[in-house]
């Protein structure tokens, strides 16, 4: 090794950590969590199964990794803004399992070589348990985490979802829960003939129907429309990002168009995941650049939502 080229580095790097000492400097390129992120084994396993299947590995830039434990296994969720084809950038989400190495990307095969059925990123058991505080009191939190420890896990489904049925009777009836009736309509509701709890009734529910068939996926209202209490959308939903509940809602259309194409009724989903993916939409705020798209992606669940219970 040349000495002097060493020394001269050496001193370069001896001047830059002391000014960065001395005054606290740190240039804005570099991101201490991120930096982190690439010393964590699991993570780097996850940039490196995501790498593995992108069409310009090379271009991958990863942010928002963390990792999930939620039904006795681990994950790492994040996003990946890497080159298509055309080297156009695209940003999405993936979700990396770590007991089989694998990582699906909610790219519908943009920037990937190879597609893969995506899957939101789960939600741990106790972060579950915390988004129903507003719902439940301390004292039923507490009794629901012990019987969750001692009692398995039965045939109605999880523990995480027989809390959410709970949640939503809970709201049903407690005064100021967090999806209580609403005292006034919005007028993009009003439209849609969506009316209050205090009004609703048989001939209102026909009427909300009806209406529903106006709607148009390349005509967003200037808000979500609003449901009365008891309305299986006006269920609380566990938090997404809008990537995820965008991947959620094509996983469950691609999934419809696969069981009406095979003719296989196996593969079609159940009408509470098509209202779980229609409430996860809800949850997309209507400022964000992606509600045009949540929106038709809403209009298009509804009717298949229809299309099953016929």
């Amino acid at each position: 090794m040349n000495a002097r080229a060493f020394a001269i580095a050496a001193g370069i790097g001896v001047t830059f950590f002391a000014a960065g000492y001395a005054w606290n400097y740190q240039p804005d390129a570099i991101k201490a969590d991120e930096i982190w992120s690439m010393f964590q084994s699991e993570h780097a396993k996850a940039r490196a199964a995501v790498s593995r299947v992108l069409i310009e590995p090379n271009s991958a830039r990863f942010t928002g990794l963390r990792t999930v434990d939620a039904d006795r296994a681990r994950y790492v969720c994040g996003s990946v803004k890497a080159m298509d084809k055309d080297r156009q950038y695209v940003e999405t989400a993936f979700v990396y399992t770590a007991a089989i190495d694998f990582a699906r990307i909610d790219d519908d095969g943009r920037i990937t070589s190879q597609r893969s059925t995506y899957k939101p990123c789960p939600t741990a058991a106790d972060e579950s348990i915390a988004e129903q505080k507003t719902l439940i009191s301390p004292g039923a939190l507490s009794m629901i985490k012990t019987v969750e420890k001692v009692i398995p896990k039965s045939g109605g489904g999880t523990m995480e979802q027989q809390l959410g049925q709970l949640a939503g009777q809970t709201a049903a009836v407690a005064p100021g829960s967090a999806v209580a009736p609403r005292s006034a309509v919005s007028s993009a509701s009003v439209g849609a003939g969506w009316a209050p709890a205090a009004r609703h009734s048989s001939s209102t529910v026909e009427t909300a129907q009806e209406d529903e068939l106006t709607w148009r996926v390349n005509q967003p209202p200037a808000g979500w429309p609003t449901f009365p209490s008891g309305h299986s959308l006006a269920k609380s939903t566990q938090k997404r990002t809008t990537a995820e509940a965008l991947a959620f809602a094509n996983d469950i259309e691609a999934r419809w168009e696969q069981s009406k194409s095979s003719g296989i009724p196996t593969k079609r989903p159940s009408p509470e995941e098509i209202k779980e993916a229609c409430r996860a939409l809800l949850t997309i705020d209507p400022a964000d650049k992606e509600y045009p798209r949540a929106w038709a992606a809403f209009v298009r669940l509804r009717k298949i939502d229809r299309d099953a219970a016929a």
